[in-house]
C-alpha cells in the first residue's frame, strides 16, 4: 500500500498543476478560509456550466436530469430516483400511434375515476388497449404548472398537431382524463364524480379534476435515458433544510 501512496501523490500533484483555478488561487495568495470559499464557488460554478449548458448540448434535453417525487410511477420509478434525459423525436417515440380526423378527445373504459382505466377511446370510436411499453417522459403541466414524469400511453396525429398522452403507472386514470364534479360550493368543486366527464385543455388550468392536457410534440423536455435510484433525496433534503421543510413531498420511499 505505502508503495502506491507515492505515485497516487504525484499523479494528484501533476493534475492540480494543470488546474487553472489552483493557479488563480496561488496568484491571488488565497489561503484558510478564502481559499476553501474560493474551491467552494469554483464547484458551484462548474456544476452549473455541466448542468445547464454542457449536459443539455450532449443530451439535446433541457432539463438533462429531474428527480422524481411522487408515487405515481410505482413499480417503475420510486421518490428520489434521477431520470436523465435524452432528447428525441416524434417518430423516435415509443408508443402506440393514433391518427384523428378531428380534434383529440377520448374516455377511459371503465369510465370511473376510482378504477384502473383498461383501454381509451376516441372521438372515431377508435380503442387502445393499454399497457407499459411506452416510454417516460417530463412535461411541464398546463393545468398545474408541475413537472411531471410519466409514461406516454399513445402518440395522437391530428389536423391541430401531433400529442402525446400519458398516465402515471400507478394512477387509475390518463393524465388528461377530466373529471367531473357533483357537488360546487362557492364557484368551487368540493366533490369530485367518479366518471369522466371529458378531455382536459388548456381552459381547465386549476381545475383539480385533471392532471394536465394532452401534450405538444415540442413542449416534452425529454425522455427517460437512464435512472440513478434514490441519489436525487440529497437534492430534497437539501431544499427541505433551506426551505425550512417545504423540499421533501409526502411520500419518502413508494
Amino acid at each position: 500500500m505505502t508503495d502506491l501512496l507515492g505515485p497516487i501523490k504525484s499523479i494528484r500533484k501533476f493534475i492540480k498543476k494543470l488546474d487553472p483555478a489552483e493557479h488563480l488561487k496561488t496568484h491571488l495568495s488565497l489561503t484558510g478560509w478564502q481559499a476553501e470559499l474560493f474551491d467552494l464557488v469554483i464547484g458551484l460554478a462548474m456544476a452549473a456550466l455541466l448542468y445547464y449548458l454542457i449536459l443539455p448540448f450532449i443530451l439535446g434535453a433541457t432539463p438533462p436530469a429531474v428527480v422524481v417525487q411522487s408515487c405515481s410511477m410505482k413499480g417503475s420509478l420510486n421518490v428520489g430516483d434521477v431520470v436523465v434525459l435524452q432528447g428525441v423525436s416524434f417518430e423516435d417515440v415509443n408508443a402506440p400511434l393514433i391518427e384523428l380526423d378531428g380534434p383529440l378527445t377520448f374516455l377511459p373504459i371503465p369510465n370511473d375515476a376510482r378504477q384502473p382505466t383498461k383501454s381509451i377511446i376516441f372521438s372515431n370510436n377508435q380503442t387502445l388497449k393499454l399497457d407499459t411499453k411506452g416510454d417516460t417522459i417530463v412535461f411541464i403541466s398546463k393545468i398545474s404548472g408541475d413537472q411531471i414524469v410519466h409514461r406516454i400511453i399513445a402518440k395522437v396525429v391530428t389536423p391541430e398537431g401531433r400529442f402525446y398522452l400519458t398516465k402515471g403507472d400507478a394512477n387509475n386514470i390518463p393524465d388528461a382524463s377530466k373529471i367531473d364534479c357533483s357537488v360546487w360550493q362557492n364557484n368551487h368543486c368540493s366533490v369530485h364524480k367518479s366518471q369522466i366527464q371529458n378531455t382536459c385543455t388548456e381552459k381547465d388550468k386549476g381545475w383539480s379534476g385533471c392532471i394536465a392536457t394532452p401534450i405538444p410534440e415540442e413542449e416534452i423536455a425529454g425522455r427517460q435515458y437512464f435512472v440513478i435510484p434514490l441519489i436525487g433525496h440529497i437534492k430534497m433534503l437539501f431544499f427541505h433544510l433551506i426551505t425550512l421543510g417545504n423540499g421533501y413531498p409526502g411520500d419518502f420511499w413508494c
